[in-house]
């Protein structure tokens, strides 16, 4: 009755607004912002959290693609994981692989070589800090 005369008093008769649907907005709206349908069962007061969930929760397009999109990260999260540690495999196998095969006198060489290129490229930033 005091919903009746709210809607009365404020002439929004003509909205077709029922205390019911309010009930499913406020429902909806807890559900949007990831309530536990539990909580959510005991606000509406319902005896079965099937009631509240099957019949109070409709969601709209925008839930939906936010849920999807949620997925889609986490997804995308998982692969990245999983590439860089088969990347990592790939590495320590191929690097298993190289200094197996070598020589000690081969894997000197390399090891002199990749001394030179950091004293090198240690040299080449000295001069351009001097600039």
């Amino acid at each position: 009755m005091i919903f009746d005369r709210f809607i009365k008093r404020h002439n929004l008769g003509k909205y077709n607004i029922h205390f019911h649907g309010l009930r499913h907005t406020f429902s909806n709206m807890l559900f949007e912002m990831n309530e536990n349908p539990k909580a959510i069962q005991q606000l509406l007061g319902h005896r079965d959290v099937k009631t509240t969930i099957t019949v109070y929760n409709s969601v709209d397009n925008e839930y939906i693609r936010n849920t999807t999109d949620k997925l889609n990260e986490k997804i995308k999260e998982e692969q990245m994981l999983l590439d860089q540690n088969i990347r990592e495999e790939v590495i320590e196998k191929r690097k298993e692989k190289l200094f197996k095969d070598m020589t000690d006198d081969e894997f000197d060489d390399m090891l002199q070589k990749l001394m030179e290129e950091r004293r090198e490229r240690k040299r080449k930033k000295e001069e351009d800090m001097e600039m």
